[in-house]
C-alpha cells in the first residue's frame, strides 16, 4: 500500500477532498476524517502489476458488482473484502500510476471522478429521542446536511456513524502512577552515553514527577517528561483544513495534537524482548502485533490515516492529526463484519502499549493510545522516538 505519508500528500494535493472536508467541518456532529486506499483500485493495481493472479471471469464479476452498486454510498465494499489472509507485509503502490481496468471504470461514470482513495467523514451518534426535541431536530438536520454533501460529491466519500473515541486508560493495569492512573509500559529506549534507560508510555497515563510502579506495586522509576495535550475549544470541529498545524512536526498545539507520550526514567531493570529497529515506513493493511497490559498479545492490521480525529477524556475533547487506525485481525480466514466477530480488540488499560511489525525480530511501528470499542488508534513510533530524542537532547537506542 502507499505509506501514510503518501496518503497525507495526496489529500493535500486534492482540491476536491479538501473542499469537502472544509464544508463538512461546519457540521457540528462531525468528529473526524479518515483516508484510505480504495480496495477495488488496490486489487486492480495488483492484478495489472503481476502482484496478484485473478481470473478474467472474476474481474468481470467485480465490474458487475461495481456497476450495480453506488460506489459513493455507505460502506460499500466488493465481495472479496469478506475473505482475508492473516498476514500482509509492506507492499508499496503508486497512487498516481495509471491502472488500465480502473481507468475503464472511471470513463464509464459520467460527471464523477474516481480516485484511488476514499475519504470517510466520521460523525458521532445522533441523540436518542428521549433528549430535548430541539437537539434531536438539530442532529437530524446535521445528518441530512452530510448526506446531501456525500450525494453531491464528485469524488468517492463515505459517511460513517461511530461511537465516541476515548483515550484508553483504566485502573488495574501493569503500570500504575502515584496519582492513581494506570496503563501499559510499552518498551524501553536507552541513553547509552549517560547510562540512563527510559520506559515509554502515554501522556494521559503519566505526567512529570509521577512515581511509577509495576503491577506488583514496586517503584520502577519516575516520569521525567510528557507531551502536554491541548484541549479542543468548543464548539470547534476537529477538521483537517482550518486548524493550525503544530510546529515543529510532530508536536502539540496550538489547537491540534500529534503526540500522547511520556518518558519514565527507570530506577529498576525492565525485562525486554529484542526489537530490530524503528519502522520508518508503514502502510494500510500491514499486519502488526500489540502488547497491552489488559488484552495481552493481539494481532491487528493497520487501517486508515485519521487526517483529523476527536478523542475524549473526562468530558474534554482533544483533536489529533494523522493518527493511524488499528483494525481487528480475525483468527480465521473470514474478513468483513463476520471476521470482526472473531477478533480481540485493545481496550482501556492498553494505553502505552507498543505496536510491533510481524517480523522476526519485530520493528517498533507505533504507540497505542485510544480506542472506540471497534478500532484502536496509534501514534507512529518514529514520531515518539523523535520527540524523545529532542526532549532528552541525545541519541536514544532500542
Amino acid at each position: 500500500m502507499p505509506t501514510y505519508e503518501d496518503l497525507r500528500a495526496y489529500f493535500e494535493e486534492s482540491g476536491d477532498l479538501k473542499n469537502i472536508a472544509r464544508e463538512a467541518s461546519s457540521v457540528p456532529i462531525v468528529k473526524g476524517f479518515t483516508l484510505n486506499v480504495d480496495p477495488l483500485w488496490s486489487l486492480l493495481y495488483d492484478v495489472e502489476n503481476d502482484l496478484l493472479h485473478l481470473p478474467a471471469s472474476r474481474l468481470r464479476e467485480l465490474e458487475y458488482w461495481f456497476f450495480r452498486n453506488d460506489p459513493f454510498g455507505f460502506e460499500n465494499y466488493p465481495p472479496h473484502s469478506w475473505l482475508t489472509t492473516r498476514y500482509q507485509g509492506y507492499r508499496r503502490r503508486n497512487l498516481y500510476a495509471s491502472v488500465k481496468d480502473w481507468d475503464k471504470l472511471k470513463g464509464a461514470i459520467p460527471n464523477r471522478e474516481l480516485l484511488p482513495v476514499i475519504m470517510t467523514i466520521v460523525h458521532r451518534p445522533v441523540r436518542p429521542t428521549r433528549q430535548d426535541l430541539k437537539e434531536v431536530e438539530e442532529d437530524q438536520e446535521s445528518l441530512s446536511r452530510l448526506g446531501r454533501l456525500v450525494r453531491s460529491a464528485l469524488v468517492p466519500i463515505r459517511l460513517e456513524e461511530r461511537p465516541p473515541a476515548r483515550l484508553a486508560l483504566a485502573g488495574g493495569d501493569r503500570l500504575t502512577t502515584s496519582t492513581g492512573k494506570s496503563g501499559t509500559l510499552g518498551g524501553v529506549v536507552d541513553d547509552r552515553a549517560n547510562g540512563i534507560s527510559y520506559a515509554v508510555t502515554c501522556d494521559h497515563v503519566a505526567q512529570i514527577g509521577d512515581l511509577i510502579n509495576d503491577g506488583l506495586g514496586k517503584i520502577i522509576g519516575r516520569c521525567s517528561a510528557n507531551t502536554a495535550r491541548i484541549p479542543m475549544p468548543a464548539p470547534i470541529v476537529c477538521d483537517p483544513i482550518s486548524l493550525a498545524v503544530p510546529a515543529p512536526i510532530p508536536s502539540n498545539g496550538p489547537a491540534v495534537n500529534m503526540l500522547d507520550c511520556a518518558l519514565i526514567e527507570l530506577s529498576a531493570p525492565i525485562t525486554r524482548s529484542p526489537i530490530a529497529d524503528i519502522a520508518t515506513s508503514i502502510s494500510p493493511g500491514q499486519s502488526v502485533i500489540l502488547h497491552g497490559a489488559t488484552t495481552g498479545t493481539t494481532h491487528h492490521k493497520l487501517g486508515s490515516l485519521a487526517l483529523s480525529y476527536s478523542f475524549s477524556e473526562h468530558g474534554q475533547d482533544f483533536c489529533f492529526r494523522d493518527s493511524i487506525e488499528l483494525l481487528p485481525q480475525s483468527w480465521g480466514p473470514v474478513g468483513g463484519m463476520l471476521g470482526h466477530m472473531m477478533t480481540t480488540m485493545p481496550t482501556k488499560g492498553d494505553s502505552g502499549g507498543w505496536i510491533l511489525t510481524d517480523d522476526n525480530p519485530p520493528y517498533w511501528a507505533g504507540l497505542f493510545f485510544a480506542e472506540d470499542g471497534h478500532r484502536g488508534f496509534l501514534i507512529r513510533a518514529s514520531w515518539v522516538h523523535q520527540w524523545a530524542e529532542r526532549t532528552v537532547g541525545c541519541k536514544l537506542q532500542l
